[in-house]
């Protein structure tokens, strides 16, 4: 835009020079006829042509065409106006079209190309005069998106830009990079206290619920800030440090902010690294399924599988969850693993025992996606596998998350056949409520507390405890984590009904029955308690 403008000066300056000397050539040509006429005395000899000629009319036409010079002189300062007008007309259009390039047509913040050239110029002072970036993205926005309407999402939007310009306070400058995603420059804070307070009246802009127009929303966001008195650092460099600052934020959940600290950039660039060869393998179908055995306590027999997600490198190396997942679930690319792994899944299933299930964890973020239930009786439908084989299990944190929609979902896949258990119990926050209106059929005790099970008598007590209260409600339950034969005796003992763990197997590419014995389709189907409630 600048070099447009560049241009125009330049064009405009060229036709102001061509005036002039337009405008020089006139004034010396009527000056050159003046002179000849003088000299000649062309009145005289126009006066006699025209007595000589009378019914020619001459001195009528001379005197018309003395006349026409002032009604020329109107018309061209008529023409003259209006083309001052268009060019008026011009130069604001070219000012709004700038303005628009420069700022958010949503919330009227400017941008990321606006942001790139203030704090580029804030830079170039900042041994002077100190610049702090603070990146945010706001958490659980999506959800918001999905369940409400992008109508709903852009009124959130803009609620928070304008709650963000009042909190960031005066010289700060707030600007929107797109989707929920806002960036802050703050300019002249010195002191660490300062900023500190600048970035907690920020982050408690979220501290309270938004009062849309047909809805209040709460939604949360973890910041990054970084800051320096360098003229010679970029604005990538800064984006980057306040990027990294901000994922390690993101990472303990909730309204969260953190001030990055050396290496964490190269915590963020590994991290986009992840993401973009995610992006990749899920194309490339190299996310596969390994199943570990879920094994009958009573009589040692295999009825079904855990299906859990690795990913398998171009090398030949496979990447464990623990190092894809969280960046799955921050990208939303958790959607795509899950149904990577249910297709696989579903796939081998086909070659086992009819009675024998697979289970597959389900992310929290999935409970809000409005099509999650007809997605998966799909791909189930296009595998040839019955609802019934498939088992979904929910960790606690899914359920405090939004109950009511994961109420939703979850009846809707135990109402077409698919079975419910809950996962990591005794970890997060489950209560009776969600025991009793939700459609579990298994309860999974974390394997934090059958680890040490032959040592730690309240370990021994909150097993024994969680299976009688399961069996009294009608569940089963799974004890995770076995790996001695002592920890098997002890968790049978004590009331479950079903183990998992590396004394069965390890997870593998295909099921394999490990140390325990297989079973015919009669035998794998296990009997609930007698007391087990019907849905």
């Amino acid at each position: 835009m600048r070099a447009l403008h560049k241009i125009e000066f330049g064009e405009t300056g060229s036709t102001g020079s061509r005036a002039r000397i337009d405008a020089i050539c006139i004034v010396a040509f009527f000056g050159a006829v003046l002179v000849l006429a003088i000299r000649l005395e062309a009145f005289a000899h126009v006066a006699s042509f025209s007595a000589t000629h009378e019914r020619w009319e001459i001195d009528e036409i001379f005197t018309t065409l003395m006349v026409m010079p002032v009604a020329l002189g109107i018309y061209a300062w008529r023409r003259l106006r209006e083309t001052r007008r268009e060019l008026a007309r011009r130069r604001a259009a070219e000012a709004a079209a700038s303005e628009m390039a420069l700022h958010d047509s949503l919330t009227g913040l400017p941008n990321r190309r606006k942001a790139r050239t203030e704090v580029t110029k804030a830079l170039e002072s900042a041994a002077d005069v100190p610049v702090t970036l603070l990146v945010l993205d706001l958490n659980r926005f999506k959800p918001v998106n999905d369940l409400h309407g992008h109508a709903i999402g852009d009124e959130l939007l803009l609620m928070v830009g304008e709650r963000l310009v009042e909190a960031a306070g005066h010289g700060a400058a707030v600007y929107r990079f797109g989707g929920d995603e806002f960036c802050i420059l703050l300019k002249g804070l010195t002191s660490a206290d300062a900023i500190l307070s600048r970035v907690e009246a920020v982050s408690s802009v979220f501290d309270q619920p938004f009062e849309l127009s047909e809805r209040t929303v709460t939604v949360g966001a973890s910041i990054g800030v970084t800051t320096t008195d360098h003229p010679g650092t970029t604005m990538d460099q800064l984006l980057i440090e306040a990027d990294a600052a901000m994922y390690r934020a993101k990472s303990k959940a909730g309204n969260e902010f953190g001030f990055f600290e050396a290496g964490m950039e190269r915590v963020a660039l590994r991290r986009a690294e992840i993401e973009s060869e995610l992006r990749l393998a899920l194309i490339n179908g190299e996310i596969k399924a390994h199943f570990q055995p879920l094994v009958r306590l009573r009589d040692q027999r295999v009825i079904g599988y855990e299906s859990l997600a690795r990913w398998y490198l171009p090398d030949g190396t496979i990447r464990q969850p623990d190092d894809f997942i969280p960046i799955a679930e921050e990208t939303g690319l958790i959607s795509d693993v899950f149904f990577a792994v249910l297709k696989h899944s579903a796939r081998e299933s086909r070659n086992w025992p009819q009675g024998q299930r697979f289970a597959i964890n389900l992310s929290p973020v999935q409970l809000n996606d409005p099509w999650l239930v007809e997605r998966i009786l799909k791909t189930l439908l296009k595998e040839g596998v019955s609802p019934g084989r498939l088992e979904i299990e929910v960790t606690e944190s899914a359920l405090v998350a939004d109950f009511d929609v994961a109420r939703d979902v979850l009846w809707s896949l135990k109402n077409q056949g698919v079975h419910i258990s809950l996962d990591d119990f005794g970890t997060g926050y489950s209560s009776l409520r969600h025991l009793s209106e939700l459609p579990f059929e298994t309860l999974k005790i974390d394997k934090s507390f059958i680890t040490n099970l032959n040592d730690d008598p309240a370990a021994q007590t909150i097993v024994r405890t969680v299976a009688s209260m399961a069996h009294s409600l009608g569940l089963l339950v799974t004890a995770e984590g076995i790996e001695t034969e002592g920890n098997a005796a002890n968790v049978a003992a004590f009331g479950c009904d079903i183990g998992q763990g590396f004394l069965y197997g390890h997870p593998e590419a295909s099921r394999g029955a490990g140390s325990v014995t297989s079973v015919d389709d009669a035998d794998c189907e296990l009997a609930a308690p007698d007391s087990r409630r019907t849905a």
